[in-house]
């Protein structure tokens, strides 16, 4: 029963939202909101930049709203508009060079387990928005939302080789930073 009035208040939200009535789409703005804002602060280097993202990406989920059949999660089929608005967001930012770096190595990246005990969510993002925009970007498609070096290469107009380049280097880097940042804390223990 409770998933029933669930997916019949979605679906009221979302009928609100193809008829353009602002109280539903404002609802539905706000219900996307902190996760889908979430997603866009991983794509950019900063609140306001995210938030443009954000918006972005809502206004196209207004206007194709309609494609939507109700087959499927509609937070999913948000969540795909959201990640290819910041996709389209960082590749009009970002100059991959058309380069092939065919041979990476496959390095192993470890660190004390100590370190993930004082780590935030919120230190890990500011990390990952220190990382060099493409290597950034790269990172983000293939940790966090799941596409291989393949998919990453079309979407972005790069080799698979070049995508799994900028991945080892979105690692060493973090894990780089990781080391700093656990050296820091360590020190202002100690003083």
């Amino acid at each position: 029963m409770q998933k029933t009035l669930y997916q019949l208040h979605w679906n009221t939200i979302i009928q609100g939202c193809k008829q353009q009535n602002p109280q539903s789409q404002e609802e539905l703005y706000r219900a996307c909101h902190a996760g889908m804002f979430k997603l866009c602060i991983r794509y950019a280097t900063d609140l306001d930049e995210a938030a443009a993202i954000f918006n972005e990406a809502m206004l196209k989920v207004f206007k194709t709203l309609q494609q939507f059949e109700g087959r499927g999660d509609f937070m999913g089929w948000v969540r795909r508009i959201v990640v290819n608005t910041c996709i389209d967001h960082c590749r009009r930012q970002a100059k991959f060079t058309h380069s092939s770096i065919d041979q990476v190595p496959d390095e192993r990246f470890s660190l004390n387990p100590d370190i993930y005990e004082r780590l935030s969510a919120r230190d890990v993002m500011g990390l990952l928005q220190e990382l060099p925009r493409n290597t950034a970007l790269v990172f983000n498609l293939f940790v966090l939302d799941g596409y291989k070096h393949e998919e990453i290469g079309q979407l972005l107009g790069i080799s698979g080789g070049t995508s799994k380049w900028h991945l080892n280097e979105a690692r060493r880097l973090l894990k780089h930073k990781l080391e700093n940042l656990l050296k820091k804390e360590i020190y202002s223990n100690v003083i």
